[in-house]
């Protein structure tokens, strides 16, 4: 697993500094504008982005078929698209608590704002990589479209709702929102594992 999460990597080296750079640049909007939302959206989609690219060259390369070809498992291969994901998604959004840094970004809502969307970020993957191992990129791209609206409202929902709910109710969707997009991971990754099983290459 560990050659297949380097081998991912070293393809996508080149778009990773392509997304290092939009993320910086979205870290520094919402920096200037005192708005931690332009962030806290851009790091939703990192953990996703990168699986779809990677998985993308490997179909076009026919890699997986050669890959169990030389020993490598499909639980392997499967395991590792999640690990790239989340190598992505944790750091992007751990950076969020960055702003924290500085005093006008240090309130209730922002935190609760950072908690929910890294919730809805795990959901995201959780959703979308069963979907591409069972339809392939191409046919799923249409899908995620559809689910990158999808999130969208759920952010403007999310942002309306933390913004006029008052008491512990934000808190605790906040939390909820969290702890489903954890808990969809083993979730998501069984899914995955029987898909691939069951695929032919």
């Amino acid at each position: 697993m560990k050659g297949t999460f380097l081998k991912d990597v070293i393809n996508l080296k080149g778009q990773l500094l392509y997304y290092a750079v939009v993320i910086a640049v979205f870290f520094a909007v919402g920096a200037v504008s005192g708005n931690i939302y332009f962030y806290a959206g851009v790091s939703i989609f990192c953990g996703v982005v990168a699986p779809l690219s990677a998985i993308a060259y490997d179909e076009k390369d026919n890699w997986d078929k050669f890959a169990l070809a030389s020993g490598v498992t499909r639980k392997e291969l499967a395991v590792s698209r999640y690990a790239l994901g989340l190598a992505i998604f944790l750091p992007v959004w751990l950076v969020s608590f960055v702003f924290f840094a500085f005093p006008a970004f240090r309130t209730a809502e922002n935190l609760y704002t950072v908690l929910t969307f890294g919730g809805l970020g795990l959901a995201v993957m959780d959703v979308v990589l069963p979907l591409v191992f069972k339809i392939g990129v191409e046919k799923a791209r249409a899908a995620y479209i559809v689910l990158v609206v999808a999130v969208m409202a759920l952010c403007i929902g999310a942002a309306s709702f933390i913004g006029l709910a008052g008491g512990s109710a934000p808190l605790v969707g906040a939390i909820a929102a969290l702890a489903v997009g954890g808990a969809g991971l083993p979730v998501s990754l069984c899914v995955s594992l029987a898909i691939y099983r069951k695929k032919d290459f």
